[in-house]
C-alpha cells in the first residue's frame, strides 16, 4: 500500500483513539484529558501537511485510478458495496482544513472551557467529531460517505447541545439534528436512484456508468444528492437550523461553521460534480445565490455578535454552492479553504470578546447583560488588540479586500456567476445576487467592528474590567488571521509568485469526467469567463468598498443614524430583524400542525387502538377463555368425561348384582335370555 493511503488511514483513526480514550478514562487523566486529544488531533495534523506538501512539490493533478483504494464489502455480482479511500488534490486540502482548525479549535477550548464540569467529554466529542469529518473527506464511495455524513450528524448534535441544561441548547442540538435528516432523505434517495442504474456505489464507477443514463433521470439524481447538501451547508430553505446552533459553545460554533460540518454539504457537491447536468446544476446555482443574498440580508441588522457570523456563514456557503453551479468548480473549493481560516478566525475572535465581556460582567455584578449583544460592547480595540487586529485581518479578507485571500476566491466566483449570465442573459438575477451579497457582507461584517471595538463603551466600569485573553486563545487567532493573506495562495510551480494564476488553479482543475452535456456546457462558457473576469473584479472592489464605506460613515462616524434609516425603511428592517419570520412560518404551518397530527394520531392510537382495539381483543381473549374454562368444566369434565365414569360406574354396579355365584340364577337367566330371543326371531 502506498504511503498516502497509510497516512490517510492513520489521520481517520487517531481521534476516533482519542474519543474511545477520553470517553472511557477521560476523567481519570490529568486536565481531563485534553492532552491526550489535543495530541492526536495534532498528529493527524502533521499527517495532513505532509499529504499536502507532498501534492505541492509533486504539483500534478492524480488520476483517479492512482488515488484511490477500493475493496468490496457486499458484492452480489451485479450489485456490490464498496468501501475505500480516495486521497486526491481535493482530499488532501481538506485534511488539512480540517485538521488545523480542528487543532486551533482544541488549543483555544482549554482556556475557553477549562471550568466545565463536563470538560474530559467534551474533548471526547470534538474528537468524535473530528474522525467523522476526516472520514467524509477521503471517503471514495458515496455509500462511505453516507456512513461518516450520519456520523457528523450524530456528533454535531452532541455539541450544540453539549450544555443540555439550557433548553434553548437543547432545542436547538434537535433541530440541527431533524433539520438535517430532512435533506439526509433527499441524499439516500438520490444514492439509491444512481447507485440502482450503476450497480456501484464507488465515485471512479459512478463518473463512467452515468454515461448511458437518461438525462432527466440524472438530473434527478443530482439534485436529490445536493437535498444532503442543502441540509449539511444550511442552503434555503433548511438554512434555519445553523443560526440555532450558537446555542454551543463558541469553539464549538467555530468547528461547526468554519470549515468541517457546513462545508461537508460543498464538499459532496464538488464529488458528485461530474455526475451533474446543466439542469441540475442551474438548480444548485440558484439556491446558492438566493441563500447568499437573503441571508446577508438577514446578517445586516443582527445585534448579537455570533449570530451575525451565523448568517454570515450561510451566506458564504451559498457562495460556494452558487460557485459550483455556475461551473467555477475551483472557485467554489478555493473559497471553501479560504472562508475556513477567516471564519475561524472570526468565531474565535467572537469568543474571546464573549469571554472576556463574561469575566469583565462577573466582577461588576452583572448578572444581566447579555455578553454576546455588540450593543453592550465597544471601545474594545483598546482593551483587546490581539483580538482586535486578527478580527479586522478576518473581517477584511471577507469584506472581499485586496490583497487577502478572500478577495482571490471570491473574485474567483463572482467572475464565474457574472460568466454564465453573459452567456445566457436570463440567468442575470445570479450575478446580482452574487454582488449583491458582497456589498452586504462588507456593510455587516463592518458594522460588526465597529459596534464592537470602536466607540464608547456601553458600560464604563465594565470597560475597565475587560482585558486581553491568555495566548491560548490569541494563538489561534493569529495563526488563522496570517492565513488570510493572499501570499499563501499566490504562488506557482517552483514557488513562483503569480497573482493572477495561484496553485490553487493548477491542482484543483475542473473535472475532466463530467457528463457529455456538461462537459458541451462548460466549453461555451470558457470564453465568457475571461472576458467577465476583469470587470467582475473592479466590481467587486467598488461594491466592497462602498460597503465598508457605507458602515463608516453609519457606525464609525455616525454621520447617518442607523435608527433613523430602520425607521425609514420599517418593514425592510423588520423582515431582516426577524430573519423574514421563516421560523415562525415554520412552526405556524409546518411544526404546529404536524405536531397536532402526532398529538390526534397518539389519541387514536392510545384511545381507540389501544384502548379498543388491543385491549378489546385482549378483553375478549379473556371473556372466551372464561366461556372456554366454564364450557370445558361443565360439559367437558362434568358431562362427558365425569358423565362417562359416572355410567360406567353405576352400569357396573348394575352388572355386579347379577355376579351371586348361584348356578341356578345363571341357568335361569340364560333360559330367560334363550326364550327372548326365540320370540324376538319369531317377530322378525
Amino acid at each position: 500500500m502506498e504511503s498516502q493511503f497509510i497516512l490517510a488511514i492513520i489521520i481517520l483513526f487517531i481521534p476516533l483513539v482519542s474519543f474511545v480514550g477520553n470517553i472511557f478514562f477521560g476523567k481519570r487523566l490529568s486536565r481531563g484529558g485534553d492532552w491526550f486529544s489535543i495530541s492526536t488531533v495534532g498528529i493527524g495534523l502533521l499527517l495532513s501537511v505532509i499529504l499536502f506538501f507532498q501534492m505541492i512539490f509533486d504539483y500534478t493533478v492524480p488520476e483517479m485510478a492512482d488515488a484511490q483504494i477500493l475493496f468490496n464489502w457486499v458484492n452480489l455480482g451485479a450489485f456490490k458495496i464498496e468501501l475505500g479511500l480516495l486521497v486526491d488534490n481535493q482530499a488532501r486540502i481538506m485534511l488539512l482544513i480540517v485538521s488545523l482548525v480542528s487543532f486551533l479549535v482544541h488549543i483555544y477550548s482549554t482556556e475557553y472551557m477549562k471550568d466545565d464540569p463536563r470538560y474530559s467529554r467534551y474533548f471526547a466529542f470534538l474528537s468524535l467529531f473530528t474522525f467523522s469529518m476526516y472520514g467524509i473527506v477521503i471517503s471514495a464511495s458515496l455509500f462511505m460517505i453516507y456512513i461518516f455524513w450520519e456520523l457528523v450528524g450524530l456528533s454535531s448534535y452532541l455539541l450544540i447541545g453539549f450544555w443540555f441544561e439550557k433548553k434553548s441548547a437543547a432545542d436547538a442540538g434537535k433541530k440541527a439534528f431533524i433539520t438535517n435528516r430532512i435533506g439526509d432523505i433527499g441524499m439516500f434517495a438520490g444514492i439509491m436512484l444512481i447507485t440502482s442504474h450503476v450497480g456501484s456505489f464507488a465515485f471512479s464507477e459512478i463518473y463512467t456508468g452515468v454515461a448511458d443514463m437518461n438525462t432527466t433521470i440524472l438530473t434527478i439524481g443530482g439534485i436529490l444528492l445536493f437535498l444532503g447538501a442543502v441540509g449539511k451547508s444550511a442552503q434555503f430553505p433548511l438554512h434555519v437550523w445553523l443560526p440555532d446552533a450558537m446555542e454551543g459553545p463558541t469553539p464549538v460554533s467555530a468547528l461547526i461553521h468554519a470549515a468541517t460540518m457546513v462545508a461537508a454539504g460543498v464538499y459532496l457537491v464538488l464529488r458528485i460534480f461530474p455526475i451533474l447536468t446543466p439542469e441540475a446544476a442551474m438548480v444548485i446555482a440558484y439556491t446558492g445565490g438566493f441563500t447568499a443574498f437573503g441571508a446577508a440580508i438577514i446578517a445586516l441588522t443582527q445585534n448579537d455578535i455570533k449570530r451575525v457570523l451565523a448568517y454570515s456563514t450561510v451566506s458564504q456557503l451559498g457562495y460556494m454552492v452558487m460557485a459550483i453551479g455556475v461551473g467555477s468548480y475551483t472557485a467554489g473549493l478555493f473559497h471553501l479553504m479560504t472562508h475556513a481560516w477567516f471564519k475561524a478566525c472570526l468565531f474565535l475572535g467572537s469568543g474571546s470578546v464573549i469571554h472576556a465581556m463574561h469575566h469583565a460582567l462577573h466582577k461588576v455584578g452583572d448578572h444581566e447583560t447579555d455578553p454576546q449583544d455588540m450593543r453592550n460592547m465597544g471601545g474594545l480595540k483598546s482593551k483587546m488588540p490581539k483580538t482586535f487586529w486578527t478580527f479586522l485581518i478576518a473581517t477584511v479578507a471577507i469584506a472581499g479586500v485586496p490583497l487577502t485571500s478572500g478577495f482571490m476566491s471570491k473574485d474567483a466566483i463572482l467572475g464565474g456567476t457574472l460568466a454564465y449570465a453573459m452567456q445566457n442573459p436570463a440567468h442575470l438575477l445570479l450575478p446580482v445576487f452574487g454582488f449583491g451579497a458582497a456589498l452586504m457582507t462588507a456593510f455587516y461584517m463592518f458594522r460588526q467592528v465597529f459596534m464592537t471595538f470602536y466607540g464608547k463603551p456601553a458600560n464604563e466600569e465594565v470597560h475597565q474590567n475587560v482585558h486581553e485573553n491568555p495566548s491560548t486563545m490569541t494563538i489561534p487567532l493569529i495563526v488563522l488571521s496570517s492565513m488570510s493573506i493572499f501570499v499563501f495562495y499566490a504562488f506557482g510551480k517552483g514557488f513562483h509568485f503569480n497573482f493572477a494564476h495561484g496553485w490553487f488553479q493548477d491542482l484543483v482543475p475542473v473535472p475532466h469526467n463530467l457528463t457529455q452535456s456538461m462537459t458541451g456546457f462548460l466549453h461555451h462558457l470558457e470564453h465568457s469567463i475571461h472576458v467577465a473576469h476583469y470587470p467582475a473584479m473592479a466590481i467587486s472592489v467598488v461594491i466592497a468598498g462602498f460597503g465598508i464605506f457605507l458602515a463608516w460613515l453609519v457606525y464609525f462616524k455616525k454621520k447617518i443614524s442607523a435608527e433613523n434609516m430602520a425607521t425609514k425603511m420599517a418593514l425592510g428592517y423588520k423582515l431582516s430583524f426577524n430573519k423574514f419570520f421563516i421560523d415562525e412560518i415554520y412552526q405556524k404551518r409546518i411544526i404546529d400542525p404536524f405536531l397536532w397530527l402526532c398529538r390526534k394520531i397518539y389519541w387514536f392510537d392510545y384511545n381507540i387502538l389501544d384502548q379498543k382495539v388491543i385491549d378489546g381483543f385482549g378483553r375478549l381473549s379473556i371473556l372466551g377463555s372464561k366461556v372456554a374454562k366454564t364450557f370445558d368444566d361443565v360439559v367437558i369434565d362434568n358431562w362427558i368425561v365425569d358423565g362417562f365414569g359416572r355410567a360406567t360406574l353405576l352400569i357396573g354396579r348394575k352388572l355386579r348384582r347379577l355376579q351371586t355365584g348361584k348356578l341356578q340364577q345363571y341357568l335361569a337367566m340364560a333360559i330367560v335370555g334363550v326364550v327372548i330371543l326365540a320370540f324376538l326371531e319369531k317377530l322378525m
